[in-house]
């Protein structure tokens, strides 16, 4: 028996799909609230533009095409840019119109499929539970005094680590996609990790439900002070760490809480060979186009979302065999006090100046400030040639309208990612924050070089996103086609 449960947001319209052949009335549902995503992977072909379902009469559309409804039902609904918005939501990868009749066009499981999607899983999940099972054991000894964190190590820095080890492509030069998709109804132990940088090359890694995301900003804001904590330094910032407090990440004598693991360390190691030896058995398990051809997607949707859904059916085993214990906040939201046992810091190397540097940019909402790139210098005159260094001071030196020295620092970003296949990502968007200054200071023909520049190259550097320009996720080459029919415009 498989547990689900409702998803929690707004709700807009009422649907009816077929199930066993037999009509269901659903709750109304939120596609965009509903939606999971997996940003990890490289293919994006078939990624959608979910954003758009953001729009009540967009998601209300796209939830009756879920449904199955034809286009003269949808001409019922009285919508007079009807036209327009099944153009958009199809170029956007959201719908598939064919004929008189609507679809979804990236994942969507609700009744049948829903109850098909969860057999693949449950299936899978009687076979890998046992050695799960086993690295729960193996892996609560390791913890020690810190069994409190077994299950986010477990799915952050086990499970949801199995990617690369675990794909085996069904046909040659296939890759992992990027994927967003929706489960209705969501599974009672469905989670997710959101990964952020910290200083020294490391990583934070952050559990969440949709029952509880608050972290989720709180955590990455206190990035820097809480990598010094982990590295023994006091907590300097009163306001934020009465924030912190209230997430447990102080015990009673105010020391931290927050758990790290080190690189190269034995912890490290055993994880290491955890991710390994889960995720061959899961490519032992599965013939990924037998598997989407089932379900009726791409084989390499098919793989992200049924990992993650095998993921939650042996949660589900373990918890019920009392061998996994999963912490109430995942389930409920209540006591955030249990917020810091959803987090963990991969640590690599000590703090230095970049590190300051990107705190302080960090702090003020991911832009620039006077404070910042003059902490962005000072790292430079260390690490000259460090190029996400200059990807910040160039951004920062924007922020604050040094637009001349941001054009230079873009400049050298792109001297410096030149020919080197590993930083085409940088390079590609250095040239495009050019284009940005000169559609910004009135000089568009040369914007219009540097975005002709990035769609002209042979190679593309991969997807970006930047939340604070409201910027992606996107590819290179797809913001400079936009920038290409409209100017890129400042917003303060």
């Amino acid at each position: 028996m498989v547990w689900y449960k409702p998803l929690i947001g707004a709700l807009a319209v009422s649907v009816v799909v077929g199930c066993g052949g037999q009509p269901e009335e659903l709750e109304p549902l939120d596609l965009y609230d509903a939606a999971l995503f997996f940003s990890s992977g490289r293919d994006r072909e078939r990624y959608p533009r979910m954003s758009l379902v953001r729009d009540s009469v967009n998601n209300r559309i796209a939830v009756l095409c879920l449904g199955g409804a034809s286009l003269a039902e949808l001409e019922e609904l009285g919508i007079d840019d009807l036209g327009e918005r099944l153009t958009a939501l199809e170029e956007g990868k959201i719908l598939n119109l064919v004929g008189e009749s609507c679809s979804i066009a990236f994942p969507a499981f609700v009744g049948s499929e829903r109850e098909r999607l969860a057999e693949i899983a449950d299936a899978a999940a009687l076979q890998l539970s046992p050695l799960v099972g086993e690295l729960v054991g193996r892996l609560r000894v390791e913890l020690g005094d810190r069994e409190d964190m077994l299950f986010h190590v477990l799915w952050s820095r086990v499970i949801d680590e199995i990617w690369s080890v675990a794909w085996r492509a069904p046909e040659p030069g296939m890759q992992v996609p990027v994927v967003a998709w929706v489960v209705y109804p969501e599974h009672v132990f469905a989670v997710g990790t959101n990964y952020g940088s910290a200083p020294g090359g490391g990583d934070l890694a952050l559990t969440w439900s949709n029952n509880f995301t608050d972290h989720l900003s709180a955590f990455p804001d206190a990035n820097y002070e809480l990598f010094k904590t982990a590295s023994g330094e006091p907590f300097e910032d009163a306001e934020v760490r009465a924030e912190l407090e209230t997430y447990g990440i102080f015990d009673a004598n105010g020391d931290s809480r927050l758990f790290s693991l080190h690189r190269d360390e034995h912890l490290d190691s055993v994880l290491a060979g955890m991710v390994t030896e889960y995720g061959e058995a899961v490519a032992r398990t599965f013939d990924w186009g037998e598997i989407g051809a089932r379900l009726d997607i791409h084989p390499g949707d098919a793989y992200i979302v049924v990992l993650h859904e095998v993921a939650y059916a042996i949660f589900e085993r373990l918890y019920r065999a009392g061998t996994l214990e999963i912490p109430l906040l995942l389930l409920d939201g209540t006591d955030k006090t249990e917020a810091v046992r959803l987090a963990s810091l991969w640590l690599d190397e000590p703090p230095g100046p970049l590190d300051e540097a990107t705190a302080l940019f960090m702090a003020n909402g991911w832009h620039g400030s006077e404070e910042a790139v003059a902490a962005f210098e000072e790292a430079r005159r260390a690490e000259p040639e460090h190029v996400r260094l200059h990807w910040f001071l160039g951004l920062s030196l924007y922020d604050i309208e040094r637009y001349e020295e941001a054009l230079a620092v873009f400049e050298q970003l792109i001297q410096l990612t030149a020919g080197d296949a590993d930083e085409l990502l940088w390079h590609d968007w250095g040239r495009i924050w050019m284009g940005h200054v000169y559609d910004v200071t009135g000089d568009r023909a040369r914007a219009l070089a540097s975005y002709r520049s990035v769609l002209d190259a042979e190679h593309s550097g991969g997807t970006l996103q930047t939340g604070q320009y409201d910027i992606g996720p996107v590819t290179a080459k797809e913001w400079a086609a936009e920038r290409i029919d409209t100017p890129f415009v400042r917003k303060n």
